[in-house]
Protein backbone atom coordinates (compact mmCIF):
# COMPACT_ATOMS: atom_id res chain seq x y z
CA UNK A 1 0.00 0.00 0.00
CA UNK A 2 1.25 3.22 -1.31
CA UNK A 3 0.88 6.95 1.03
CA UNK A 4 -1.47 8.38 -1.13
CA UNK A 5 -4.06 5.63 -0.60
CA UNK A 6 -3.13 5.46 3.15
CA UNK A 7 -4.01 9.22 3.25
CA UNK A 8 -7.12 8.87 1.31
CA UNK A 9 -8.43 6.16 3.79
CA UNK A 10 -11.48 7.67 6.07
CA UNK A 11 -11.00 10.43 8.15
CA UNK A 12 -12.09 8.62 11.10
CA UNK A 13 -8.98 6.48 10.88
CA UNK A 14 -6.56 9.44 9.81
CA UNK A 15 -5.28 10.48 12.68
CA UNK A 16 -3.96 7.15 13.86
CA UNK A 17 -2.87 6.11 10.01
CA UNK A 18 -0.41 9.80 10.03
CA UNK A 19 0.70 8.80 13.44
CA UNK A 20 1.92 5.15 12.05
CA UNK A 21 2.96 6.86 8.99
CA UNK A 22 5.19 9.20 10.79
CA UNK A 23 6.75 6.76 13.03
CA UNK A 24 7.31 4.70 10.34
CA UNK A 25 9.54 8.01 8.79
CA UNK A 26 11.03 8.63 11.72
CA UNK A 27 12.44 4.81 12.25
CA UNK A 28 13.32 5.18 8.58
CA UNK A 29 15.50 8.00 9.22
CA UNK A 30 17.27 6.88 12.31
CA UNK A 31 17.77 3.72 10.45
CA UNK A 32 19.44 5.33 7.70
CA UNK A 33 21.17 8.47 8.77
CA UNK A 34 21.77 7.97 12.78
CA UNK A 35 25.17 7.18 13.88
CA UNK A 36 23.75 6.28 17.22
CA UNK A 37 20.82 4.18 16.18
CA UNK A 38 22.52 0.56 15.61
CA UNK A 39 21.49 -3.07 16.42
CA UNK A 40 21.30 -3.75 19.92
CA UNK A 41 20.92 -7.31 19.77
CA UNK A 42 21.61 -9.11 22.38
CA UNK A 43 22.65 -12.92 21.77
CA UNK A 44 21.93 -14.68 24.64
CA UNK A 45 25.28 -15.72 26.19
CA UNK A 46 27.80 -14.10 24.05
CA UNK A 47 27.51 -10.55 25.10
CA UNK A 48 25.06 -7.28 23.79
CA UNK A 49 26.04 -4.80 20.79
CA UNK A 50 25.47 -1.56 22.74
CA UNK A 51 24.85 2.06 21.62
CA UNK A 52 25.10 2.82 25.99
CA UNK A 53 26.11 6.13 27.31
CA UNK A 54 28.39 6.44 24.93
CA UNK A 55 29.75 10.23 23.52
CA UNK A 56 30.80 9.03 20.43
CA UNK A 57 27.89 6.92 18.96
CA UNK A 58 26.16 10.73 19.30
CA UNK A 59 29.16 11.79 17.20
CA UNK A 60 27.61 13.36 13.50
CA UNK A 61 30.39 14.91 12.52
CA UNK A 62 31.68 13.38 9.17
CA UNK A 63 34.83 14.10 10.10
CA UNK A 64 34.62 11.83 12.83
CA UNK A 65 33.30 8.70 10.85
CA UNK A 66 36.39 9.61 8.40
CA UNK A 67 38.85 8.51 10.77
CA UNK A 68 37.38 5.30 11.97
CA UNK A 69 36.32 4.58 8.96
CA UNK A 70 40.02 5.33 7.66
CA UNK A 71 41.66 3.62 10.50
CA UNK A 72 39.89 0.42 10.41
CA UNK A 73 40.22 -0.04 6.32
CA UNK A 74 44.07 0.91 6.77
CA UNK A 75 43.93 -2.23 9.70
CA UNK A 76 41.82 -4.51 7.60
CA UNK A 77 44.06 -8.07 6.95
CA UNK A 78 44.17 -7.27 3.55
CA UNK A 79 45.84 -4.39 4.15
CA UNK A 80 47.68 -3.72 7.15
CA UNK A 81 51.82 -4.67 6.91
CA UNK A 82 50.94 -4.97 3.43
CA UNK A 83 49.90 -1.67 1.93
CA UNK A 84 48.83 0.56 4.71
CA UNK A 85 51.08 0.51 8.01
CA UNK A 86 49.90 -0.26 11.92
CA UNK A 87 51.59 3.29 12.91
CA UNK A 88 49.00 5.47 10.54
CA UNK A 89 45.84 3.32 11.40
CA UNK A 90 46.93 4.33 15.37
CA UNK A 91 46.89 7.75 14.54
CA UNK A 92 43.94 8.25 13.18
CA UNK A 93 42.58 5.99 16.10
CA UNK A 94 43.45 7.78 18.53
CA UNK A 95 42.88 11.44 17.40
CA UNK A 96 39.74 10.13 16.89
CA UNK A 97 39.74 8.99 20.57
CA UNK A 98 40.81 12.52 21.45
CA UNK A 99 38.55 14.58 19.48
CA UNK A 100 35.22 12.52 18.91
CA UNK A 101 35.11 10.12 21.03
CA UNK A 102 36.21 12.33 23.94
CA UNK A 103 38.11 9.68 25.97
CA UNK A 104 39.76 12.83 27.49
CA UNK A 105 36.50 14.38 29.06
CA UNK A 106 35.04 10.86 29.61
CA UNK A 107 37.63 8.28 30.28
CA UNK A 108 36.84 5.13 29.46
CA UNK A 109 37.99 3.44 32.48
CA UNK A 110 36.75 1.17 35.08
CA UNK A 111 33.91 2.00 37.51
CA UNK A 112 34.59 1.41 41.20
CA UNK A 113 31.77 -1.16 40.94
CA UNK A 114 33.39 -2.91 38.11
CA UNK A 115 36.60 -2.51 39.73
CA UNK A 116 35.77 -4.41 42.95
CA UNK A 117 34.39 -7.20 40.79
CA UNK A 118 36.73 -7.53 38.26
CA UNK A 119 39.72 -7.98 40.93
CA UNK A 120 38.52 -11.38 41.81
CA UNK A 121 39.37 -12.26 38.57
CA UNK A 122 41.88 -10.11 36.91
CA UNK A 123 45.75 -9.09 37.97
CA UNK A 124 46.86 -5.45 38.38
CA UNK A 125 48.75 -6.35 35.03
CA UNK A 126 45.59 -7.06 33.26
CA UNK A 127 43.27 -4.46 35.00
CA UNK A 128 46.21 -1.68 34.32
CA UNK A 129 45.49 -2.92 30.79
CA UNK A 130 41.89 -2.38 30.69
CA UNK A 131 42.46 1.22 32.08
CA UNK A 132 44.13 2.85 29.01
CA UNK A 133 42.71 5.49 27.89
CA UNK A 134 44.51 5.07 24.39
CA UNK A 135 44.73 2.56 21.72
CA UNK A 136 47.95 0.55 21.45
CA UNK A 137 49.90 -1.09 18.50
CA UNK A 138 48.41 -4.70 20.67
CA UNK A 139 45.06 -3.06 20.22
CA UNK A 140 45.44 -1.98 16.47
CA UNK A 141 46.88 -5.67 16.42
CA UNK A 142 43.16 -6.80 17.89
CA UNK A 143 41.60 -5.20 15.53
CA UNK A 144 43.20 -6.31 12.31
CA UNK A 145 42.20 -9.97 14.04
CA UNK A 146 38.89 -9.14 14.77
CA UNK A 147 38.11 -8.50 10.93
CA UNK A 148 40.02 -11.71 10.38
CA UNK A 149 38.29 -13.52 12.32
CA UNK A 150 34.75 -12.10 11.13
CA UNK A 151 35.77 -12.57 7.70
CA UNK A 152 37.10 -16.59 8.65
CA UNK A 153 33.55 -17.62 10.54
CA UNK A 154 31.30 -15.90 7.90
CA UNK A 155 32.49 -17.98 5.59
CA UNK A 156 32.67 -21.26 7.71
CA UNK A 157 28.68 -20.65 8.88
CA UNK A 158 27.02 -20.13 5.65
CA UNK A 159 24.16 -22.50 4.83
CA UNK A 160 24.20 -23.36 8.61
CA UNK A 161 21.05 -22.99 10.00
CA UNK A 162 21.61 -23.38 13.96
CA UNK A 163 24.11 -22.23 16.74
CA UNK A 164 25.39 -25.45 17.35
CA UNK A 165 26.05 -26.38 13.52
CA UNK A 166 27.53 -23.05 13.43
CA UNK A 167 30.13 -23.94 16.00
CA UNK A 168 30.86 -26.94 14.51
CA UNK A 169 31.78 -25.61 11.33
CA UNK A 170 33.35 -23.03 12.78
CA UNK A 171 35.71 -25.22 14.85
CA UNK A 172 36.50 -27.40 11.95
CA UNK A 173 37.13 -24.18 9.46
CA UNK A 174 40.21 -23.40 12.42
CA UNK A 175 41.48 -26.62 13.02
CA UNK A 176 41.42 -27.39 8.72
CA UNK A 177 43.37 -23.95 8.44
CA UNK A 178 45.30 -24.75 11.48
CA UNK A 179 47.82 -27.88 11.56
CA UNK A 180 48.19 -29.37 14.45
CA UNK A 181 51.79 -28.50 16.08
CA UNK A 182 51.83 -31.82 18.77
CA UNK A 183 54.51 -30.77 21.01
CA UNK A 184 53.48 -27.80 22.61
CA UNK A 185 57.48 -27.01 23.05
CA UNK A 186 58.03 -26.93 19.42
CA UNK A 187 55.39 -24.24 18.55
CA UNK A 188 56.44 -20.47 17.78
CA UNK A 189 55.30 -18.11 19.85
CA UNK A 190 52.64 -16.27 17.66
CA UNK A 191 49.87 -13.97 17.96
CA UNK A 192 46.48 -15.55 16.31
CA UNK A 193 47.22 -13.74 12.83
CA UNK A 194 50.25 -15.22 12.03
CA UNK A 195 49.05 -18.38 13.56
CA UNK A 196 46.20 -18.18 10.95
CA UNK A 197 48.38 -16.98 8.43
CA UNK A 198 50.98 -19.44 8.58
CA UNK A 199 48.50 -22.16 9.71
CA UNK A 200 50.25 -24.21 12.38
CA UNK A 201 50.12 -24.05 16.31
CA UNK A 202 49.72 -26.27 19.32
CA UNK A 203 46.61 -27.34 20.83
CA UNK A 204 46.19 -24.18 22.79
CA UNK A 205 47.01 -21.75 20.11
CA UNK A 206 44.27 -23.39 18.22
CA UNK A 207 41.73 -23.40 20.45
CA UNK A 208 42.28 -19.40 21.53
CA UNK A 209 41.76 -18.83 17.88
CA UNK A 210 38.59 -20.99 17.95
CA UNK A 211 37.48 -19.33 20.82
CA UNK A 212 37.63 -15.73 18.66
CA UNK A 213 35.97 -17.11 15.77
CA UNK A 214 32.85 -18.18 18.35
CA UNK A 215 33.30 -14.46 19.80
CA UNK A 216 32.64 -12.97 16.49
CA UNK A 217 29.43 -14.98 16.52
CA UNK A 218 28.67 -13.60 19.95
CA UNK A 219 29.07 -16.81 21.56
CA UNK A 220 30.97 -17.43 24.48
CA UNK A 221 33.46 -20.56 24.66
CA UNK A 222 35.87 -21.39 26.84
CA UNK A 223 38.71 -23.25 27.75
CA UNK A 224 38.88 -26.95 30.11
CA UNK A 225 42.08 -27.54 31.13
CA UNK A 226 43.76 -29.87 33.80
CA UNK A 227 44.47 -28.54 37.28
CA UNK A 228 47.86 -30.51 36.74
CA UNK A 229 48.88 -29.28 33.34
CA UNK A 230 48.79 -32.10 30.69
CA UNK A 231 48.88 -31.62 27.22
CA UNK A 232 46.45 -33.36 25.91
CA UNK A 233 43.71 -32.62 28.73
CA UNK A 234 42.55 -30.11 26.78
CA UNK A 235 38.95 -29.49 25.60
CA UNK A 236 37.21 -26.06 24.80
CA UNK A 237 33.24 -25.73 25.90
CA UNK A 238 30.76 -23.68 23.80
CA UNK A 239 27.91 -22.43 25.80
CA UNK A 240 24.73 -22.45 23.67
CA UNK A 241 21.52 -22.11 25.57
CA UNK A 242 22.00 -23.83 28.63
CA UNK A 243 24.53 -26.36 27.37
CA UNK A 244 28.00 -26.32 27.01
CA UNK A 245 29.74 -28.44 23.77
CA UNK A 246 32.62 -29.93 23.47
CA UNK A 247 34.98 -29.61 20.91
CA UNK A 248 38.93 -31.33 21.16
CA UNK A 249 41.34 -28.88 20.11
CA UNK A 250 44.30 -31.83 19.72
CA UNK A 251 42.54 -34.86 17.70
CA UNK A 252 40.68 -31.54 16.07
CA UNK A 253 37.42 -32.85 16.31
CA UNK A 254 33.95 -32.76 18.50
CA UNK A 255 33.23 -35.28 21.21
CA UNK A 256 31.03 -37.35 19.29
CA UNK A 257 27.58 -36.78 20.90
CA UNK A 258 25.05 -39.87 21.25
CA UNK A 259 23.29 -38.58 18.48
CA UNK A 260 25.57 -38.50 16.12
CA UNK A 261 24.79 -41.30 13.78
CA UNK A 262 27.09 -43.92 12.98
CA UNK A 263 27.19 -43.60 9.33
CA UNK A 264 29.11 -40.16 8.84
CA UNK A 265 32.68 -40.37 8.03
CA UNK A 266 33.45 -36.85 10.18
CA UNK A 267 31.61 -36.03 13.38
CA UNK A 268 29.14 -33.29 13.37
CA UNK A 269 27.30 -33.64 16.43
CA UNK A 270 29.01 -32.47 19.69
CA UNK A 271 28.22 -34.20 22.76
CA UNK A 272 27.45 -31.63 25.96
CA UNK A 273 29.37 -31.07 29.13
CA UNK A 274 26.20 -33.06 30.69
CA UNK A 275 25.89 -35.96 28.37
CA UNK A 276 29.28 -36.83 28.89
CA UNK A 277 28.91 -36.68 33.07
CA UNK A 278 25.52 -39.00 32.27
CA UNK A 279 27.72 -41.45 30.26
CA UNK A 280 31.72 -41.24 30.60
CA UNK A 281 31.78 -43.45 27.77
CA UNK A 282 31.34 -41.02 25.69
CA UNK A 283 35.24 -39.92 26.20
CA UNK A 284 36.30 -43.54 26.67
CA UNK A 285 35.19 -44.58 23.62
CA UNK A 286 36.48 -41.52 22.02
CA UNK A 287 39.98 -42.10 23.30
CA UNK A 288 39.98 -46.05 23.76
CA UNK A 289 43.56 -47.00 25.16
CA UNK A 290 45.02 -43.92 25.43
CA UNK A 291 42.12 -43.08 27.46
CA UNK A 292 44.79 -42.56 30.22
CA UNK A 293 46.62 -38.92 28.81
CA UNK A 294 43.16 -37.53 28.03
CA UNK A 295 39.98 -36.01 29.68
CA UNK A 296 37.56 -38.10 31.85
CA UNK A 297 34.72 -37.30 33.03
CA UNK A 298 35.44 -37.54 36.44
CA UNK A 299 38.47 -34.94 35.82
CA UNK A 300 36.26 -32.85 33.59
CA UNK A 301 33.92 -32.16 36.46
CA UNK A 302 36.63 -30.37 38.48
CA UNK A 303 38.92 -29.08 35.65
CA UNK A 304 39.95 -25.26 35.45
CA UNK A 305 37.83 -23.12 32.80
CA UNK A 306 39.31 -20.46 31.59
CA UNK A 307 38.05 -17.48 29.97
CA UNK A 308 40.39 -17.19 27.11
CA UNK A 309 41.19 -13.13 25.68
CA UNK A 310 43.65 -10.24 25.63
CA UNK A 311 42.79 -7.88 28.16
CA UNK A 312 41.91 -5.23 25.20
CA UNK A 313 38.95 -7.06 24.85
CA UNK A 314 37.31 -6.32 28.22
CA UNK A 315 37.97 -3.29 27.99
CA UNK A 316 36.16 -0.10 27.91
CA UNK A 317 37.66 1.86 25.27
CA UNK A 318 36.58 -1.05 22.56
CA UNK A 319 33.04 -0.93 23.45
CA UNK A 320 33.27 2.87 22.49
CA UNK A 321 34.82 1.97 19.53
CA UNK A 322 32.33 -0.87 18.49
CA UNK A 323 29.70 1.51 19.24
CA UNK A 324 30.84 4.08 16.87
CA UNK A 325 31.55 1.65 14.05
CA UNK A 326 29.61 2.26 11.23
CA UNK A 327 26.78 -0.48 10.26
CA UNK A 328 28.86 -1.83 7.16
CA UNK A 329 31.98 -2.76 10.01
CA UNK A 330 29.90 -5.77 11.89
CA UNK A 331 32.88 -7.45 13.19
CA UNK A 332 32.93 -7.67 17.06
CA UNK A 333 35.26 -5.99 19.45
CA UNK A 334 33.97 -6.15 23.04
CA UNK A 335 32.91 -9.08 25.41
CA UNK A 336 31.55 -7.45 29.19
CA UNK A 337 33.32 -9.68 32.22
CA UNK A 338 30.82 -8.35 34.40
CA UNK A 339 27.40 -7.31 34.58
CA UNK A 340 26.32 -4.81 31.75
CA UNK A 341 22.84 -4.08 30.79
CA UNK A 342 20.95 -7.05 31.87
CA UNK A 343 23.58 -9.20 30.47
CA UNK A 344 25.47 -11.18 33.34
CA UNK A 345 28.43 -10.71 31.84
CA UNK A 346 31.02 -13.64 30.50
CA UNK A 347 31.63 -14.42 33.86
CA UNK A 348 28.18 -14.46 35.10
CA UNK A 349 27.21 -16.94 32.08
CA UNK A 350 29.74 -19.38 32.75
CA UNK A 351 28.59 -19.67 36.68
CA UNK A 352 24.99 -20.13 35.70
CA UNK A 353 25.20 -22.03 32.45
CA UNK A 354 23.13 -25.37 33.06
CA UNK A 355 21.67 -24.65 35.96
CA UNK A 356 25.85 -24.02 38.14
CA UNK A 357 26.73 -27.01 36.26
CA UNK A 358 30.15 -26.14 36.48
CA UNK A 359 30.18 -25.00 40.35
CA UNK A 360 32.78 -27.22 41.27
CA UNK A 361 35.50 -25.87 38.72
CA UNK A 362 37.68 -22.96 39.32
CA UNK A 363 37.05 -20.26 37.43
CA UNK A 364 40.36 -17.85 35.72
CA UNK A 365 40.15 -14.73 33.16
CA UNK A 366 43.56 -16.31 31.90
CA UNK A 367 46.31 -14.12 31.20
CA UNK A 368 47.14 -17.25 28.67
CA UNK A 369 46.72 -14.39 25.60
CA UNK A 370 48.64 -11.49 26.80
CA UNK A 371 51.53 -13.62 27.54
CA UNK A 372 51.73 -15.03 24.22
CA UNK A 373 51.21 -11.38 22.32
CA UNK A 374 54.06 -10.76 24.46
CA UNK A 375 56.18 -13.66 24.27
CA UNK A 376 55.49 -12.65 20.27
CA UNK A 377 57.09 -9.15 20.49
CA UNK A 378 59.63 -10.80 22.28
CA UNK A 379 61.43 -13.55 19.73
CA UNK A 380 65.49 -13.57 19.90
CA UNK A 381 68.32 -16.01 19.30
CA UNK A 382 67.63 -19.48 17.86
CA UNK A 383 64.12 -18.67 17.69
CA UNK A 384 64.07 -15.60 15.88
CA UNK A 385 65.68 -17.25 13.15
CA UNK A 386 63.34 -19.98 12.49
CA UNK A 387 59.97 -17.88 13.04
CA UNK A 388 62.14 -15.77 10.12
CA UNK A 389 62.79 -19.14 8.30
CA UNK A 390 58.30 -19.85 8.93
CA UNK A 391 57.63 -16.38 7.51
CA UNK A 392 60.07 -16.17 4.71
CA UNK A 393 57.54 -17.64 1.98
CA UNK A 394 55.05 -15.55 2.46
CA UNK A 395 57.28 -12.85 0.72
CA UNK A 396 57.24 -14.66 -2.46
CA UNK A 397 57.12 -14.07 -5.02
CA UNK A 398 60.00 -11.18 -5.86
CA UNK A 399 60.18 -10.59 -9.85
CA UNK A 400 63.01 -10.06 -11.88
CA UNK A 401 63.41 -7.62 -15.22
CA UNK A 402 64.58 -9.89 -18.15
CA UNK A 403 65.26 -7.26 -19.97
CA UNK A 404 67.65 -6.18 -17.89
CA UNK A 405 69.68 -9.02 -18.10
CA UNK A 406 73.63 -9.77 -18.89
CA UNK A 407 75.78 -12.62 -19.61
CA UNK A 408 78.23 -13.08 -16.95
CA UNK A 409 81.82 -14.76 -17.51
CA UNK A 410 80.76 -18.17 -17.13
CA UNK A 411 77.71 -17.78 -19.22
CA UNK A 412 75.02 -17.66 -17.40
CA UNK A 413 72.44 -14.54 -17.30
CA UNK A 414 72.15 -12.24 -14.47
CA UNK A 415 69.21 -9.88 -13.79
CA UNK A 416 68.20 -6.76 -11.43
CA UNK A 417 65.90 -8.26 -8.80
CA UNK A 418 62.65 -6.53 -7.83
CA UNK A 419 61.30 -5.97 -4.33
CA UNK A 420 59.21 -9.27 -2.79
CA UNK A 421 55.73 -9.19 -3.68
CA UNK A 422 54.08 -10.59 -0.68
CA UNK A 423 51.50 -12.44 -3.26
CA UNK A 424 51.38 -15.89 -1.06
CA UNK A 425 50.56 -13.51 2.25
CA UNK A 426 47.86 -12.14 -0.22
CA UNK A 427 46.86 -15.24 -1.29
CA UNK A 428 46.61 -16.90 2.59
CA UNK A 429 44.62 -13.91 3.55
CA UNK A 430 42.15 -14.44 0.31
CA UNK A 431 41.65 -18.24 1.74
CA UNK A 432 41.14 -17.39 4.96
CA UNK A 433 38.46 -15.17 3.97
CA UNK A 434 36.53 -17.80 2.28
CA UNK A 435 37.45 -17.40 -1.18
CA UNK A 436 39.18 -20.73 -1.62
CA UNK A 437 38.56 -20.62 -5.70
CA UNK A 438 40.31 -17.92 -5.91
CA UNK A 439 43.20 -18.69 -3.63
CA UNK A 440 43.86 -22.26 -5.47
CA UNK A 441 44.01 -20.53 -8.79
CA UNK A 442 46.81 -18.54 -7.08
CA UNK A 443 48.41 -20.73 -5.51
CA UNK A 444 48.70 -23.03 -8.56
CA UNK A 445 51.05 -20.32 -9.67
CA UNK A 446 52.73 -19.65 -7.20
CA UNK A 447 53.91 -23.38 -7.45
CA UNK A 448 55.07 -22.90 -10.73
CA UNK A 449 57.24 -19.68 -9.89
CA UNK A 450 59.36 -22.11 -7.88
CA UNK A 451 61.12 -22.70 -11.46
CA UNK A 452 63.62 -20.51 -12.88
CA UNK A 453 65.51 -20.41 -16.10
CA UNK A 454 68.53 -22.78 -15.64
CA UNK A 455 70.70 -20.28 -16.77
CA UNK A 456 69.39 -17.68 -14.79
CA UNK A 457 71.67 -16.72 -11.51
CA UNK A 458 69.28 -16.96 -7.90
CA UNK A 459 70.72 -15.50 -5.70
CA UNK A 460 70.29 -18.47 -2.85
CA UNK A 461 67.76 -16.54 -0.64
CA UNK A 462 65.56 -15.85 -2.98
CA UNK A 463 65.85 -19.25 -4.33
CA UNK A 464 64.67 -20.66 -0.98
CA UNK A 465 62.14 -18.23 -0.07
CA UNK A 466 60.61 -19.50 -3.62
CA UNK A 467 60.84 -23.08 -2.89
CA UNK A 468 59.51 -22.89 0.61
CA UNK A 469 56.40 -20.77 -1.08
CA UNK A 470 55.59 -23.80 -3.46
CA UNK A 471 55.58 -26.34 -0.80
CA UNK A 472 53.24 -23.70 1.30
CA UNK A 473 50.99 -23.46 -1.75
CA UNK A 474 50.85 -27.33 -2.44
CA UNK A 475 49.83 -27.54 1.40
CA UNK A 476 47.07 -24.69 1.65
CA UNK A 477 45.77 -25.47 -2.27
CA UNK A 478 45.20 -28.92 -1.31
CA UNK A 479 43.48 -27.72 2.22
CA UNK A 480 41.72 -25.39 0.43
CA UNK A 481 39.89 -28.34 -1.88
CA UNK A 482 38.99 -30.42 0.90
CA UNK A 483 37.17 -27.04 2.50
CA UNK A 484 34.79 -26.76 -0.44
CA UNK A 485 34.20 -30.90 -0.09
CA UNK A 486 36.31 -31.80 -3.56
CA UNK A 487 37.78 -34.80 -1.57
CA UNK A 488 38.87 -36.58 -4.74
CA UNK A 489 41.07 -33.54 -5.77
CA UNK A 490 41.68 -32.80 -2.30
CA UNK A 491 43.45 -36.53 -2.07
CA UNK A 492 45.62 -36.08 -5.08
CA UNK A 493 47.00 -32.42 -4.00
CA UNK A 494 47.89 -33.85 -0.45
CA UNK A 495 49.67 -37.32 -2.02
CA UNK A 496 51.77 -34.69 -4.90
CA UNK A 497 52.75 -32.47 -1.49
CA UNK A 498 54.20 -35.95 0.19
CA UNK A 499 55.66 -36.40 -2.77
CA UNK A 500 57.95 -33.05 -2.92
CA UNK A 501 61.31 -33.86 -3.05
CA UNK A 502 62.41 -30.93 -0.93
CA UNK A 503 60.22 -32.09 2.25
CA UNK A 504 61.46 -34.10 4.81
CA UNK A 505 58.21 -35.59 5.91
CA UNK A 506 59.57 -38.32 8.71
CA UNK A 507 62.24 -38.24 12.03
CA UNK A 508 64.62 -40.46 12.63
CA UNK A 509 62.08 -42.79 14.56
CA UNK A 510 60.12 -42.68 11.75
CA UNK A 511 57.40 -40.35 12.90
CA UNK A 512 55.59 -38.11 10.85
CA UNK A 513 56.69 -34.50 10.89
CA UNK A 514 55.11 -31.34 10.73
CA UNK A 515 52.56 -30.92 7.89
CA UNK A 516 53.04 -33.99 6.98
CA UNK A 517 51.34 -35.44 9.70
CA UNK A 518 48.11 -33.03 9.09
CA UNK A 519 48.15 -34.26 5.19
CA UNK A 520 48.03 -37.99 6.32
CA UNK A 521 45.09 -37.51 8.08
CA UNK A 522 43.12 -35.15 6.12
CA UNK A 523 44.14 -37.41 2.70
CA UNK A 524 42.81 -40.55 5.06
CA UNK A 525 39.12 -38.62 5.53
CA UNK A 526 39.85 -37.25 2.07
CA UNK A 527 39.84 -40.97 0.98
CA UNK A 528 36.71 -41.81 2.82
CA UNK A 529 34.57 -39.50 1.61
CA UNK A 530 35.58 -40.61 -1.37
CA UNK A 531 34.06 -43.83 -0.77
CA UNK A 532 37.60 -44.88 -0.59
CA UNK A 533 37.44 -46.50 2.81
CA UNK A 534 39.88 -49.70 2.32
CA UNK A 535 42.38 -47.21 1.27
CA UNK A 536 41.93 -44.43 3.89
CA UNK A 537 41.38 -47.43 6.74
CA UNK A 538 44.65 -48.87 5.82
CA UNK A 539 46.22 -45.64 6.16
CA UNK A 540 45.08 -44.53 9.32
CA UNK A 541 45.73 -48.40 10.68
CA UNK A 542 49.34 -48.57 8.80
CA UNK A 543 50.24 -45.21 10.13
CA UNK A 544 48.86 -45.13 13.95
CA UNK A 545 52.43 -46.48 15.29
CA UNK A 546 54.14 -43.38 13.20
CA UNK A 547 52.10 -40.96 14.52
CA UNK A 548 52.63 -38.42 17.47
CA UNK A 549 50.83 -39.36 20.39
CA UNK A 550 48.63 -36.28 20.24
CA UNK A 551 46.88 -37.72 17.29
CA UNK A 552 47.25 -41.34 17.91
CA UNK A 553 43.49 -41.69 19.33
CA UNK A 554 42.36 -40.22 15.74
CA UNK A 555 43.89 -42.45 13.91
CA UNK A 556 42.71 -45.34 16.17
CA UNK A 557 38.91 -44.10 16.62
CA UNK A 558 38.43 -42.97 12.50
CA UNK A 559 39.74 -46.71 11.30
CA UNK A 560 37.33 -48.47 13.38
CA UNK A 561 34.41 -45.87 12.82
CA UNK A 562 35.08 -46.23 9.56
CA UNK A 563 35.28 -50.52 9.17
CA UNK A 564 31.93 -50.24 10.67
CA UNK A 565 30.71 -48.01 8.12
CA UNK A 566 31.87 -50.44 5.38
CA UNK A 567 30.83 -53.40 7.07
CA UNK A 568 27.41 -52.41 7.19
CA UNK A 569 27.62 -50.98 3.92
CA UNK A 570 28.56 -54.56 2.30
CA UNK A 571 25.09 -56.30 4.42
Amino acid sequence: MILTSLLRQDSGKRPSVLAGVSLFCLLLNCLISLPGCKDNTKKKGGGTKTSAANPAAEQEDPECHSYIDNAINMMQPERMGISSTLTGALSLLNEWAGMCGKFDAEPPTLKDSQRTFLKKYLSEEQLAKLELTRFTEIDGKFIRDSQLFNGMVTAAIEGKKNDRDRATAAFYYCMNNIDLVPDAKNALPLGPYEICVIGSGSAKQRAWVFIDLMRQLRIDAVLFEAAKPAPYKLLVGVLLEDQIYLYDPVLGMPIPSPEQPADTIQIQIPATFAEVQKDPALLKNLYGKYAESRFSAEELKTAQVEIIGRSCEWASRMRRLEDSLSRKQTFVLYRNLDPLEGDPGFIGHVQSIGKGILKENPLVVSEYADQEIDKSEAVTGEEAKKLAMVKLPFRAPVPYDVKGRKENAQGFFEVPWGSPTKKLLKTRITQLMGNQSAAIKSYVSTRLEERFPVDLVVPPDIRQMHVLAAQNAAYFMAIGQFIQGEYASAARSFDTFLRHRFYIHRDGQGKWLGRSLSVMFHMAIADAESDKLNSAIFSLSENEKHSPEAMQPAFAYFSERWKTIRDNNKK
